[in-house]
């Protein structure tokens, strides 16, 4: 069962020229074949009528030449007719010349007459016409011609014609035929490898580019000639190769573009990670200079005043410690805003915005306008309104840090399906490209950080900035994460 297997499958699997090749030698020699038989049957035909017709036309001369002899009853005559004609024609195996009664007068078998010759068929009634046979014999196939002497008033004659020279004819004819036919499979396979090289040559070049661009070659190209169909093969593969070299192009160079925003995520998390550090050094120092030496003041006096009598206590050494105290709590109310303001969580991202403008503008002397459109009396998802608070922070003091700018603006726009913030500013601007591209800094990881943080909700980020032009900050962020 595997070798039948095999055997089926095999021309499946074979290379396109073996199918070629086996194709073209299958054809020809089907062709060569139908042709040999459909000649041999036909010719055989032909000769066979064209034998009758002879062998009908020597018995009808014979018939002719022996009528006189019959009628005087010359045997001797007869005989000698009778023998010497198949010396002249190979094609006959007897002759036989019978009276009117039906018995042989004379015949040209030399031990005589074979039974079932004489006894093949009987005397027609009417012998005005030719009759003709044929049967088979030990020499072949014979056709047996009877022909009336006289219209048969004196008798007739029976003529037998072999066939062994049509087959002979037609045996010779079958092997040029066979001949023939091998010259043209030879050619037939000769123009089966051309064909086979033209066509499978170009299928090899492109297996061969298809193999090396798999390998990461996208230069490979296949060479086309003409304008038929493995022509149009050869455009259509090096359009798709040079498809595949553009998009591996765009491929390295977002890989290389990856691998720089992973390069700025990693220094934008150390950065982050330091500014903690940083920022808990500071929470830790100013707890520790201002509201730990306060409390300490405050728990001594408060010792010192309850060791006193009551009479040594004065109102002004409780107003003092009063004082103490309130000013130890707005330092921790202060160091908490700057954690995390409150606002943000009880009242929303408007109003901790607009905190934060007054905070900036008492702190740093710059005039900043901010605009709140479309507002919504429920609350944007709590992510947003840090993110976008963050954006502004961080916007703002880039440009008390670096712009170098006068005014200021912030506008705020809600909207049902997304949230737009704008921060412009009027200072000395920079080349955006050149920053982004330049080692990190604490400006560079700033941009950074709020792309970091509009591209985890699903946003769009954008900086629009030149030389002596100000700068332009752009963030959208939808409603719903996608």
């Amino acid at each position: 069962m595997t070798i039948i297997k095999k055997l089926f499958y095999w021309p499946q699997s074979a290379p396109i020229k073996m199918k070629i090749m086996g194709i073209v030698i299958l054809f020809v020699s089907l062709l060569g074949l139908i042709v040999i038989m459909e000649t041999r049957s036909h010719m055989q035909q032909i000769l066979r009528e064209q034998l009758k017709e002879r062998g009908r036309a020597i018995a009808s001369d014979v018939a002719a030449r022996s009528t006189n002899p019959m009628l005087i009853g010359d045997s001797f005559s007869l005989y000698e007719i009778l023998q010497g004609l198949p010396s002249h024609y190979e094609d006959i195996r007897y002759l036989m010349i019978f009276d009117k009664n039906g018995e042989l007068v004379t015949h040209t078998f030399g031990e005589g007459v074979p039974s079932g010759l004489l006894n093949l068929r009987s005397i027609p009634a009417d012998l005005s016409h030719d009759n003709t046979l044929s049967f088979n014999s030990n020499e072949g196939e014979i056709i047996d011609v009877l022909v009336p002497i006289a219209d048969g008033k004196v008798g007739w004659l029976r003529l037998g014609m072999s066939e062994i020279s049509i087959y002979s004819s037609i045996d010779q004819l079958s092997q040029l035929l066979l001949i023939t036919t091998v010259i043209i499979s030879l050619l037939g396979i000769f123009g089966a490898v051309l064909i086979s090289h033209l066509v499978t040559k170009p299928i090899r070049d492109l297996a061969a580019a298809s193999q090396g661009i798999s390998l990461g070659d996208y230069s490979l190209r296949v060479s086309t000639y003409g304008t038929d169909e493995i022509a149009d093969l050869g455009h259509n593969f090096n359009a798709m190769a040079l498809s595949i070299q553009n998009y591996a192009k765009e491929r390295e160079a977002l890989v290389e573009e990856l691998q720089a925003k992973e390069t700025v995520r990693q220094e934008l998390l150390k950065k982050v990670i330091s500014a903690q550090e940083d920022e808990r050094k500071r929470i830790s120092r100013e707890l520790h200079d201002e509201a730990s030496q306060s409390l300490t003041s405050l728990i001594l006096g408060l010792k010192y005043l309850s060791e006193l009598d009551d009479h040594e206590k004065s109102p002004a050494m409780a107003a003092d410690l009063k004082e103490l105290a309130s000013s130890t709590l707005k330092e921790v109310h202060r160091i908490a805003v700057e954690l995390r303001p409150t606002v943000l969580d009880d009242m929303g991202l408007v109003p901790a915005i607009e905190r934060f403008v007054k905070f900036f503008k008492r702190q740093y002397r710059l005039d900043v306008d901010f605009h709140a459109q479309n507002r919504i009396e429920s609350r944007l998802p709590n992510e947003i309104e840090i993110t976008l608070y963050r954006i502004v922070q961080e916007a703002l003091t880039n440009v008390a840090k670096y712009a170098e700018a006068c005014n200021a603006s912030i506008v705020l726009e809600i909207k049902p399906d997304y949230v737009n913030l704008i921060i412009e500013d009027d200072g000395k601007g920079f080349d955006v490209d050149q920053v982004l591209k330049s080692s990190a800094s604490d400006s560079h990881l700033g941009i950074a950080g709020m792309q970091e943080r509009t591209s985890l909700l699903g946003g769009e980020f954008t900086i629009e900035s030149s030389p002596d032009q100000g700068t332009t900050v752009y963030a959208r962020i939808p409603m719903e994460r996608r």
